[in-house]
């Protein structure tokens, strides 16, 4: 049997497979790096993308929300110009409820009794003067009260005076103005 020394052929054979190795590594690592070097450019672009719609949509929303706030500031006009118009209107109604209520008032004042002063808090009058005598009061009070223009009357305080030398009962009488339902503003 011949002897071969097969060494160096197993160290040539070794050190084939070990560069074979390395530049298999070296081809794998480079091809990682260039993996993670695309990946970390196309992560990039993809931010870059997104925070450019960001600031886009970050400026849309500010040019909306000064919109809003025209769009409210308007509201807020068109409501107080609604109220002014509200107020003009209800003034429109109440003109001639006026003129009904001293005519009411003017034909239910019976003879014998004066009106000294008359005043108005929001439906209700109030009413002071003088008569001849409570029988009068009571007159007038009558027909205050027949009256459509006005509610049933209370009579606040009825005492005997003289006035000019004549005897003669000084009154308080509330009276409460008729409202009706399908009067506007009511």
């Amino acid at each position: 049997m011949s002897r071969v020394n097969l060494l160096p052929w197993r160290r040539g054979q070794r050190q084939r497979r070990q560069k074979e190795f390395l530049m298999t590594l070296g081809a794998g690592v480079l091809g990682a790096a260039l993996l993670v070097i695309i990946a970390e450019l196309v992560s990039t672009a993809i931010v870059n993308r997104q925070e450019e719609r960001n600031a886009l949509l970050s400026t849309e929303i500010a040019a909306l929300d000064i919109k809003i706030r025209e769009i409210r500031d308007i509201q807020a006009q068109k409501a107080r110009l609604q109220a002014r118009m509200e107020v003009i209107q209800d003034l429109q109604v109440k003109r001639p409820m006026s003129v009904k209520l001293f005519d009411a008032l003017a034909r239910s004042v019976p003879d014998g009794v004066f009106v000294a002063s008359v005043s108005q808090r929001e439906t209700a009058l109030s009413l002071q003067g003088l008569a001849q005598s409570n029988a009068r009061v009571s007159t007038f009070m009558h027909q205050l009260d027949a009256s459509d223009q006005f509610d049933p009357s209370t009579l606040g305080v009825a005492r005997a005076t003289e006035h000019r030398g004549m005897h003669a009962s000084q009154y308080d009488i509330k009276v409460p103005q008729h409202v009706a339902k399908d009067e506007p503003g009511q």
